[in-house]
């Protein structure tokens, strides 16, 4: 047996198929939450990468979130929410500066999972952003953080969850 075409086959595949292979959490549960400490929240979009930068409020806090998106006009609409953070905590760190060290090869490489998840998908990746109004508080901000990534739970996020997702969701990994 050739044991080298058996190989080349598996790497192929994983090359193809196996690191575009993300586990995703969607419960009905989660989404039927309506419990959010912010109300409505206006997101925009860019695309990942440099090009869009001047788009991002540089005087803004808010929300903001990586997700892989391509409209076709074939394809149903569809878009996956890969990561949700937060540019203001505890400062008035704008959107855009949060935003520029996505854009920074030496802080993404600091983060393993950022690393994947811009290396893997950046040719559909968007940048989502909603600001928030100055009135919102740190605290307030991190909450809705902690909700909404408890809400989506998404793959790239770990750390910002509520305690009891959190500890559920270890029982998976």
């Amino acid at each position: 047996m050739d044991l080298g075409a058996i190989e080349d086959f598996a790497s192929g595949a994983a090359n193809a198929i196996a690191k575009f292979n993300v586990p995703f959490t969607l419960s009905t549960d989660q989404f039927a939450r309506n419990d959010f400490v912010l109300g409505d929240l206006q997101w925009q979009s860019i695309p990942y990468g440099d090009a869009g930068l001047a788009n991002v409020p540089d005087d803004r806090r808010g929300l903001y979130a990586f997700a892989i998106c391509k409209e076709s006009a074939v394809l149903p609409p569809h878009c996956y929410v890969l990561y949700i953070g937060i540019a203001g905590r505890k400062s008035d760190r704008s959107l855009r500066e949060r935003y520029r060290d996505y854009l920074n090869e030496k802080k993404v490489l600091k983060r393993e999972r950022i690393a994947r998840m811009i290396g893997t998908w950046h040719p559909v990746l968007r940048f989502y952003f909603a600001t928030v109004d100055e009135a919102i508080t740190s605290d307030q901000l991190e909450e809705l953080e902690k909700q909404l990534n408890s809400t989506l739970i998404p793959p790239f996020s770990e750390g910002d969850l509520e305690a009891g997702i959190k500890q559920k969701r270890r029982a998976f990994k």
